[in-house]
């Protein structure tokens, strides 16, 4: 199993060039120099929106779900650092988490939280969601009780919430230090107190000359119209350091987030003014932010495992969810447990009442079965979701809205090839559906974990094997899922793919050849 270095190699278009592997050696030196780091200016991140779309049926007062889905966006803040300062965060983020660790270890929460840190499993892989999502399930499984309750919960806007503080002091107390040396203090204060660009201003500020590299390797600006060409043409910077103070810094594109800002209408123009100076919250994105948020919440880790294993009970966290099993004696009490301690001086967090969820496994005929309770109504044939699969409290299967959302990507992908072969100007081309492509990332014929072979750049008949892998499609991650659960029932989820997928390639074809006829 190759461990992973925190020295990164990424090609996200940011300010200036990206950093290459022959930079490995000054990187290094810089990142490895607590003077440097001390006095190191950060640029501003880049800010953009992630909009995920949820289909949800809505929840009625009796616990029901209403026949009709719900169609709403879920948006998500997402952060870029630089490509120097995101391997300055790397690099301290390993620092961190070599301490935070030995402290989960020392506390007995090495399998407690489960979020953003790389759990061994064996020689070969690393823990992942199947293993997690498993031990959970068996736990309830195995237990002696004619009653178990597992119960969820959700930290509201959890990086946004961070009170900076407490943060602090989280970061001081993993290190066994009273105050923060001046290298890691620059870190804290530039991830508190960041600034950041809006990508879209970004885009329109240099879209006329984007620095791309071509296929052969050569460096030049090229004209990009919309944001969304910016990978399939290259785009490996939106400027050169040069064009920061001139032309980012000079046309104000920079947004300092440092205070609080209040919105008001002054002349009918809509006016932001500071009201006071911001005192929560981290940028979710940066290579950092995953290692303090856990950091955050250690104190609290160690509170809740230690009082729901003394009731015999399993914890564990994965970032902002989690999860509780406990006997149905104890539900109330460690409802009210998790939530004083995530409000208390201590966190300053909030759960969100909305997602706490009471699941109840009751036994019956020798099986536990699953319902789901709403105030004091319990609803029957209710499945626990946890980590993107259900489980009734015999079999588990992979979670619905995983396979719809997989079906939704098989269909769009299939009206992509159908628009492609009906327009495009590639004689060659016309009329034909590319079915390798197809195969290769919704069928079993793709599913196998390769390595990938790349051209030898200086002799193009010869191939060589490189570091990378071909991981598979989604069906490679339920045959896992169907092997590590000994669970059938998920093969048989899947069992329709191959003539869905069949199905709907012919249906294309005859819809061609009937517009040539």
């Amino acid at each position: 199993m190759i461990k992973k270095d925190w020295f990164r190699v990424k090609k996200y278009p940011h300010i200036g060039m990206p950093i290459t592997p022959i930079d490995r050696k000054w990187v290094d030196q810089f990142v490895k120099n607590p003077k440097a780091i001390a006095v190191h200016g950060f640029y501003p991140f880049i800010h953009k929106k992630l909009s995920v779309r949820k289909f949800r049926k809505e929840i009625l007062n009796d616990g029901s779900r209403s026949k009709l889905r719900n169609s709403s966006n879920k948006t998500r803040e997402i952060y870029f650092a630089n490509h120097l300062d995101s391997n300055i965060y790397s690099y301290y983020s390993e620092l961190l988490n070599k301490h935070y660790e030995s402290k989960l270890l020392l506390n007995g929460l090495q399998d407690c939280v489960i979020a953003y840190r790389r759990i061994p499993l064996n020689s070969n892989r690393n823990k992942c969601n199947i293993d997690f999502a498993d031990e959970v399930f068996q736990f309830i499984k195995n237990s002696s009780e004619e009653e178990i309750v597992a119960l969820t919960f959700d930290i509201k806007s959890f990086f946004d919430n961070l009170d900076h503080k407490l943060l602090k002091k989280a970061w001081c107390n993993i290190l066994s230090l009273k105050t923060l040396e001046k290298d890691h203090y620059n870190i804290f204060k530039n991830i508190t107190k960041f600034s950041y660009i809006e990508e879209k201003r970004l885009f329109q500020e240099f879209k006329d000359s984007i620095i791309v590299e071509t296929k052969s390797g050569i460096i030049k600006n090229r004209k990009i119209v919309k944001s969304i060409y910016l990978r399939n043409k290259r785009a490996i910077a939106y400027c050169d350091f040069k064009d920061f103070d001139k032309r980012i810094r000079k046309n104000k594109l920079i947004v300092k987030n440092k205070y609080n800002y209040v919105e008001s209408v002054v002349k009918a123009k809509k006016m932001f003014s500071k009201e006071s100076k911001r005192i929560k919250g981290i940028p979710q994105g940066s290579p950092i932010s995953a290692t303090l948020a856990n950091i955050y919440l250690l104190e609290f880790d160690e509170l809740i495992n230690r009082e729901v294993i003394s009731r015999g009970g399993l914890y564990r966290r994965y970032s902002d969810d989690m999860i509780i099993i406990c006997k149905k004696d104890d539900e109330m009490d460690l409802i009210d447990k998790v939530k004083t301690e995530i409000v208390s001086e201590n966190n300053k967090l909030e759960i969100q009442d909305a997602k706490t969820q009471i699941f109840i496994f009751r036994k019956e005929n020798g099986r536990f079965k699953c319902y789901q309770k709403h105030g004091e109504l319990e609803r029957d044939n209710k499945k626990f979701e946890y980590l993107g699969f259900e489980f009734d409290g015999k079999y588990i299967t992979l979670r619905s809205a995983s396979l719809s959302s997989y079906y939704r990507k098989l269909k769009r992908s299939m009206r992509k090839a159908h628009f492609y072969a009906r327009y495009t100007k590639n004689v060659n081309a016309k009329g034909l559906i590319f079915k390798s492509r197809l195969y290769k990332r919704f069928s079993h014929l793709g599913s196998g974990r390769r390595r990938i072979y790349e051209r030898d750049k200086f002799d193009k008949t010869k191939w060589n094997i490189s570091n990378r892998y071909d991981w598979g499609n989604y069906l490679s991650y339920a045959k896992m899922a169907a092997r590590i659960m000994g669970e059938n029932k998920i093969n048989k989820q899947l069992s329709r793919n191959w003539n869905i997928l069949n199905n709907l390639i012919k249906e294309k074809e005859n819809d061609l050849k009937n517009l040539n006829k």
